[in-house]
């Protein structure tokens, strides 16, 4: 039971989610908008894990992957384990919203494969995609959970919580973002595999808001909001692990601080979204003007006709960053002299910059793209909650 205040909150977060869903599909780059917004979740909640990798290391990867060049050992010299993470939560998130949205219903099978897909290629792989049949613990050291700030509960107990919580998963829910909060916090407190619970657990707040048709097509960037305010997220879960029956008092006011954090991690990665596509809108108007100015410098018309590969390609940046010719002939459906063409013009009006990678090949990064990310993590960090509920608990 939600009180009669954080029942009109929830409808009012509900609301501007939805109303961001409606200004989305007018954006005339929303496919590209969306492969944004997810790149920016994912490399946030790699962040709150302490993964950290830098947008051009992620992003070259993720080429290396999508030309298949990643199946040879040599261009991953020079790639870190922390791309390799970072990355393999873009690829799993997209699963999130996809695979498991799709899905009539959810098993724990199909989280034990969200879960293994982020530890392709790591030195956790090996225990990927299982239950944990160890005791585990949150903070404290390494060799006993003594002074730990939280322990989950024993191996014995965690396949038939994560079996309620996948039904929990498939049910049809009223208020989808407040099962998107219950979802999250029951399995962060199951932790139940002996890596990788936070960004598994944050995936799933993803496919709870798809599976409700709450966000269809894209990610809000919750996990940079939370990442900003780690102290409260934190808080937030903590009281939702509240002691006692669960239609105590006690019991009502963890789960209320706890969705109110939400919430409150919600109502600005709306805000975030919004900027970003009118940071994005703004981006491309600048590279257009740019773009005019090189073609008349060399003599020809400013404006490129409608369909030009070098406008496709503009269109495409803000989701793929970095690319090859290759990696343009294939994302445009068109030859490699034109796809070459396009980026050599868009090379010499400065709307991406060259970088020689494996073997000689001249990738090209859109460095205003990489840099958005960065900047909405500062704005984040100043962005102030008022959750008195966590101050009275603390």
């Amino acid at each position: 039971m939600l009180s009669a205040e954080l029942a009109a909150e929830v409808a009012d977060v509900d609301r501007l989610v939805r109303s961001f869903n409606d200004a989305a599909p007018t954006s005339p780059h929303l496919e590209s908008l969306a492969r944004f917004l997810l790149r920016s979740e994912a490399v946030a909640s790699s962040r709150i894990e302490g993964v950290v990798a830098s947008a051009r290391a992620i992003a070259h990867l993720e080429l290396m992957l999508a030309t298949k060049a990643g199946d040879d050992g040599r261009v991953h010299r020079g790639i870190s384990d922390s791309a390799r993470e970072v990355v393999n939560n873009v690829l799993a998130l997209r699963r999130a919203v996809t695979a498991l949205t799709e899905a009539e219903s959810l098993t724990v099978a199909d989280i034990n494969d969200l879960q293994a897909a982020l530890m392709v290629d790591t030195e956790q792989g090996e225990l990927s995609g299982e239950l944990r049949q160890v005791q585990n613990w949150v903070g404290g050291n390494a060799y006993s959970p003594r002074g730990a700030e939280y322990v989950p509960p024993a191996p014995g107990e965690v396949l038939p919580l994560m079996e309620d919580l996948a039904a929990f998963i498939s049910e049809s829910h009223p208020l989808p973002l407040v099962q998107a909060a219950l979802v999250h916090a029951q399995f962060e407190t199951i932790h139940p595999y002996t890596d990788g619970n936070g960004r598994t657990g944050r995936a799933l707040i993803h496919t709870v808001l798809a599976r409700q048709g709450l966000a269809v097509g894209h990610v809000l960037p919750i996990s940079m909001s939370l990442l900003a305010h780690a102290r409260e997220y934190i808080a937030g879960l903590n009281a939702y692990r509240y002691e006692g029956e669960p239609d105590s008092q006690h019991a009502s006011a963890g789960l209320g601080a706890w969705i109110r954090v939400f919430l409150a991690a919600t109502r600005d990665a709306v805000a975030e979204a919004r900027r970003f596509t009118d940071e994005l809108a703004q981006m491309r108007k600048a590279w257009d003007g740019r773009l005019a100015g090189y073609r008349e410098s060399q003599s020809r018309r400013g404006q490129p006709r409608k369909g030009a590969a070098v406008v496709r390609l503009m269109e495409q940046l803000p989701g793929v960053p970095i690319v090859t010719a290759r990696a343009t002939q294939s994302l445009l459906g068109i030859s490699f002299v034109a796809a070459s063409g396009a980026l050599e013009e868009l090379a010499g009006a400065g709307i991406v910059q060259v970088k020689e990678v494996e073997r000689g090949t001249r990738a090209y990064l859109a460095t205003d793209v990489l840099d958005l990310i960065n900047g909405a993590e500062r704005r984040l960090t100043y962005t102030k909650w008022e959750l008195p509920e966590l101050d009275a608990r603390a």
